[in-house]
């Protein structure tokens, strides 16, 4: 791809001395890698931002395009215990439906959205936020492909955090 040309005219200590273009330049090419199927070269780009990343959240993406490449082979369990471990170390729980069982779960999110006129959930301010943004989209991904996962909770926590912090691209999964 053609960030991995850009890659290639990176001086030796280019996380050190360009890291924002370093991370940019192997998110984008993570993010290529995926598309294409690479799997390889998809692993070897994130270790490099796993290993060179400065903050957490600096690894989300390619944490992301990992959990999907794992989707995408099949390892659905692998996959979803990375977004899982994910979203909990950003602080975002998924657990409490299946003790309260699915019908406690849908009344408890029609009982939050009684709350928000129908103007006021289509005029809520977007979502500014990068962290919580790649949040919503675990969740999504989460919500797309879990089978063990119920379905209603995962929505309920994408339409309480989209209330909460913003509407981004993923809320209307949690809407529909």
């Amino acid at each position: 791809s053609c960030f991995d040309n850009g890659i290639s005219f990176l001086r030796k200590k280019h996380w050190d001395e360009h890291y924002t273009l370093s991370l940019e330049l192997f998110n984008l090419a993570a993010k290529c890698a995926l598309t294409n199927g690479d799997t390889v070269s998809l692993k070897l780009l994130s270790e490099q931002v796993l290993r060179e990343s400065r903050s957490f959240e600096d690894k989300l993406k390619v944490v992301y395009y990992s959990m999907c490449s794992l989707a995408a082979s099949s390892k659905l369990p692998e996959s979803i215990e990375m977004g899982l471990d994910t979203l909990s170390k950003l602080g975002i729980e998924l657990q409490g439906c299946e003790s309260r069982g699915m019908e406690a779960c849908v009344q408890e999110t029609k009982d939050l959205l009684a709350g928000y006129t129908e103007d006021e959930i289509l005029n809520t301010r977007r979502m500014t936020d990068s962290t919580m943004i790649m949040a919503m989209k675990f969740l999504g991904k989460l919500e797309t492909m879990s089978q063990s996962m119920p379905k209603t909770f995962g929505t309920q926590r994408i339409i309480e955090l989209s209330l909460e912090h913003g509407m981004s691209p993923v809320s209307p999964i949690g809407f529909v």
